[in-house]
């Protein structure tokens, strides 16, 4: 069931239910935090209110988390006496078939879309697009992008269609809810199974199951410095280009005239993509001890573990409220009437700056003063962590500040605003908000810091990802892909039909979107700021206005 998440006359909200899927181990991450952190339990107090999480990998190898905390998760809603079966959690661990079978499916693609879509055009030349020669690796190892869609479209459209009962599960169990509810695509942007799987998945959702009625919004986290650089390469240009085609209006356009409605936009909510790097610096820049691989690994688990926990209790807060009002300003949760389109600014970065560690600089009962000092300190690091391009500014900019009532100050707080006004945000009509929450210790202070018209190309993994795709060669680039394979186009590549268009044919023909290829790969950069996007959009609308006496 679906209600009114906002009066747009009085600006009021209701509570809301949050729901997640989790794709691969980072997604999975996101799973867990939702179910150990306290906060959904919180939520299912209301009569009203229910929970649905799924959790899917290649592999079983990153399920046992989220399954031994699914068991607590119902035993806490026990004890507090509220019904089990307002949860609905499963985790999905996909096997690896073997290589003739998928193949097999592969050979049906077009059929299952058919059926899918009746208008999807049927190309006399299609063939499987991954290789003949395409290894299949273990559970645990690396699966390429293009790999990881096929596999979930075996296990989508090939008969018992486990995928797809398993999201029509997810779905009644969202339909059953009798408050609004928001559904989280939780991925890692720079793995393999994760972006190669939340595209396909995330249109299942909203163009086929819950229709547009519920809003679908992308979780996407970026790779941090200390990922292998595999997670840093250039399939990471290729899952920008895809989501930039998803989400700016024009180009989504370009690609639903060329193939149809059934590549509209998924993420009919918003995406928020996440920055770890400030949280990995602050981690790992405590002890050098031990052996090398071995802190290595733990401090990322800590960092993806930070990370998934901060974003829930984001989410989470004020039963939803906090991050319906946060895709405000990109334009996902306004009534028609009011929307402007953000078009290529229509990302939200979510930076996390975790400004104190355990046992590093200074310990609890030291005197405040040093505390202040540390965290003062460490926020002059917001934009050289941002992970943002130099001279990147937008109009609008939130904190919410997590701290010990007795450590943060004003003179904190004016150091923020001083931060974040010097290196974030532009002209003098910019507006900075911030928001305090009380924390539990000494030893955790952060800020979430949202900057909403945020484009691909206002970061620095874009071009150096830009770079690697470039050097890679033909086979590397396929197997960097997702999105729009089954129609035989390679979105990053130039149009050989048409001349300044993006899109290549894998099979030769009408491979191709009507796509400028300069603004697709960065050469063309979007208006600066989202402010000059808005204006032009308030322009056009004013031409056709009717004048007044």
């Amino acid at each position: 069931m679906s209600f009114s998440m906002y009066h747009s006359a009085s600006g009021n909200q209701s509570p809301h239910c949050l729901h997640v899927v989790g794709i691969g181990r980072t997604g999975a991450g996101f799973v867990d935090s939702m179910l150990r952190e306290g906060e959904i339990e919180d939520l299912l107090e209301d009569p009203r209110a229910r929970f649905t999480a799924l959790a899917i990998d290649i592999g079983e190898q990153d399920m046992v988390r989220a399954k031994d905390y699914a068991q607590g998760f119902l035993e806490r809603l026990e004890e507090r006496h509220i019904p089990q079966d307002r949860a609905h959690i499963r985790t999905v661990s996909l096997d690896v078939p073997k290589k003739e079978e998928l193949f097999r499916s592969l050979q049906r693609y077009q059929e299952f879309l058919k059926l899918e879509y009746p208008r999807y055009y049927w190309n006399p030349d299609y063939r499987p697009w991954l290789p003949a020669d395409t290894e299949m690796p273990s559970p645990g190892e690396h699966f390429p992008r293009a790999l990881a869609k096929a596999i979930y479209g075996k296990y989508y459209y090939d008969e018992p269609r486990l995928l797809k009962r398993e999201l029509e599960n997810f779905v009644r169990s969202v339909d059953q809810t009798r408050l609004p509810s928001m559904v989280l695509v939780c991925f890692s942007l720079g793995g393999g199974t994760g972006s190669g799987i939340a595209v396909d998945l995330a249109r299942h959702l909203s163009t086929v199951l819950l229709g547009r009625r519920v809003p679908v919004i992308g979780v996407g986290v970026l790779p941090c410095s200390g990922d292998d650089g595999r997670y840093r390469g250039a399939n990471l240009f290729a899952v920008l280009n895809e989501l930039d085609c998803m989400l700016d209006d024009d180009k989504n356009k370009g690609v639903t005239e060329v193939w149809g409605d059934l590549y509209a936009n998924p993420f009919t909510g918003g995406f928020f993509i996440t920055n770890m790097e400030h949280v990995w610096q602050r981690l790992s820049r405590y002890t050098d001890t031990g052996v090398p691989m071995v802190r290595q690994g733990l401090r990322l688990q800590v960092t993806n573990k930070f990370v998934a926990d901060a974003f829930v209790r984001f989410a989470a807060h004020d039963a939803g409220r906090t991050l319906f009002k946060a895709l405000r300003p990109c334009g996902f949760t306004g009534a028609p009437h009011e929307t402007i389109s953000s078009k290529a600014r229509s990302f939200t970065l979510y930076n996390p700056a975790k400004l104190t560690h355990p046992g590093a600089q200074v310990l609890p009962g030291e005197p405040l003063t040093k505390w202040r000092r540390i965290l003062s300190n460490w926020m002059d690091y917001v934009h050289e962590w941002s992970g943002l391009v130099d001279g990147f500014k937008t109009d609008y900019a939130e904190c919410h500040v997590h701290a010990p009532r007795s450590m943060w100050n004003e003179t904190l707080d004016r150091k923020l605003a001083e931060t974040v006004n010097k290196y974030l945000l532009g002209p003098e009509e910019a507006t900075l908000r911030t928001f305090h929450y009380e924390f539990f210790d000494h030893l955790t202070n952060y800020v979430d810091i949202l900057l909403p018209g945020l484009a691909k190309t206002d970061l620095r993994l874009f071009w150096e990802s830009r770079k690697q795709y470039d050097n890679a060669a033909w086979e590397e680039k396929l197997m960097h892909h997702s999105w729009l394979l089954e129609v035989g186009v390679l979105l990053s590549e130039p149009s050989s039909r048409f001349e300044g268009m993006a899109g290549e044919s894998l099979w030769g023909g009408d491979g191709w979107v009507a796509v400028p290829y300069d603004q697709l790969r960065g050469d063309v950069l979007p208006p600066a700021t989202r402010a000059e996007i808005l204006q032009q959009g308030i322009a056009a609308m004013t031409k056709v206005a009717v004048p007044t006496p």
